[in-house]
């Protein structure tokens, strides 16, 4: 039998937040005896962008059509550690520790169609005049942006819009609108309600209805053969609503968005970033063109306090975070959900992936998809439980099922720590 090689964790999935401390064990098993120049542990934190153009150019008359290829790389972390040195390694099982600290300000792990940030941890067999033995466990990795910690997202966002059907002299009243979002940043799990209020000064025009959209953006920016971004928006929410707005009429609209499984908004100028926008559609009718207007949102890992809807317990339920006030989390233990595997349609549905042509086919991992936590009942962060049918592990034994800042807590109902808010970790079909 070949060589194989497992990872194991100081938590059941492989998920962190920057500023944590990746620790765990890979358990090595080899067959036969081996011939190595070295054994060593590879941790690899990097962007990667890629996409083609088709361009022509004419010459001498002639016109010749060529593919213009984009690239663009972005290391954050290349840790290397040597386990083994030169020598025979011996058959058996080898048991290798690893302690790899986070920094602060790693992003998120995405894959999209035109590029990844991903995290890996390698065990690489370095061997003499074969092909090295590479064994890769990739993980999820997620920025940690605490809402809290910016107040300006406190202030409520609002957009006002002013259209007119005709122009003069056939120019008919203008329609005023005005759309409120009560907090400039959510997390994931939790509902963006919005307000519109629409007044139709308008003598002869009705209006159709209204669509109000969540969207994604992500920006890619390739380094060679030239600097050149390019943009890749996903719709993640709609509501549409068909109410008519009669002319000469005013009318208030509520709704909600509901925010998916989704990665954190960017906080740095990296060769992928990813923001937010509420999107705001008014059927004009037949034709005119319709009214568009946006507004950006903050999409963050631990939400405002204040969106809950009991701020006075939300306290309790923030994780503690390098950039959470002291006193601002409790000391509970979480409690977790099964965490599931994703579903059939939500693993065909995730679009178009990001290929990295560049490693070997036999040690891609193409087929990762990284894993995001949503809020339930305004705040409980999903998380991995620790089953109780596989086999202890030590690393599990004594330490926390998944150490801060992901842990948050939930205020216990009638004593019973069962009876908290469940939560689960969300596969996001649109990354």
């Amino acid at each position: 039998m070949p060589s194989s090689c497992i990872f194991e964790f100081d938590r059941p999935e492989p998920i962190y937040y920057s500023g944590e401390t990746i620790n765990g064990r890979a358990i090595l098993t080899t067959t036969t005896e081996k011939s190595v120049n070295e054994v060593y542990i590879l941790f690899e934190g990097e962007a990667k962008v890629r996409w083609d153009e088709q361009k022509s150019r004419t010459s001498n008359g002639k016109t010749e059509h060529y593919t213009e290829h984009f690239r663009g790389k972005q290391t954050y972390l290349n840790t290397r550690t040597n386990v083994f040195g030169s020598g025979n390694l011996p058959a058996g099982t080898h048991t290798y520790t690893f302690c790899i600290p986070l920094p602060l300000e790693c992003p998120s792990s995405v894959v999209v169609q035109y590029g990844k940030i991903c995290y890996e941890i390698s065990v690489i067999i370095d061997r003499q005049w074969r092909f090295n033995n590479v064994f890769k466990q990739p993980l999820t990795v997620l920025q940690t942006y605490n809402l809290n910690m910016s107040p300006e997202l406190l202030m409520p966002l609002q957009r006002e819009d002013v259209k007119h059907f005709c122009c003069w002299p056939c120019s008919s009243g203008p329609v005023l609108s005005t759309l409120t979002i009560p907090f400039g940043g959510y997390a994931p799990g939790q509902k963006i309600r919005f307000t519109l209020e629409i007044d139709n000064q308008s003598s002869g025009y009705d209006l159709d209805g209204i669509e109000v959209k969540l969207k994604q953006i992500y920006k890619f920016q390739a380094q060679t053969p030239h600097h050149k971004t390019r943009e890749q928006e996903h719709s993640l929410n709609k509501s549409c609503q068909q109410e008519r707005v009669l002319r000469q009429s005013k009318k208030i609209i509520e709704g909600a968005l509901a925010i998916p499984a989704v990665p954190p908004s960017s906080r740095s100028n990296g060769i992928i970033s990813v923001s937010y926008q509420v999107i705001l559609s008014i059927d004009m009718g037949d034709c005119h063109v319709d009214s568009d207007f946006k507004v950006p949102i903050v999409i963050g890992t631990i939400p405002l306090i204040q969106s809950a809807v009991n701020p006075t317990q939300a306290a309790e339920w923030i994780p503690q975070t390098p950039d959470t006030p002291a006193g601002a989390a409790a000391d509970l233990p979480p409690s977790y959900d099964k965490c599931k595997p994703p579903t059939f349609e939500e693993a065909t549905n995730f679009g178009e992936k990001f290929i990295d042509i560049d490693v070997d086919e036999h040690n891609r991992t193409d087929d990762f998809i990284p894993r995001y936590p949503m809020y339930t009942n305004f705040a409980s962060p999903s998380a991995p439980p620790l089953t109780t049918d596989e086999p202890d592990s030590p690393l599990l034994q004594g330490a926390p099922v998944l150490s801060h800042p992901h842990n948050a807590t939930a205020p216990v109902i009638g004593g019973n720590s069962n009876d908290r808010p469940s939560a689960s970790y969300g596969w996001s079909s649109n990354p």
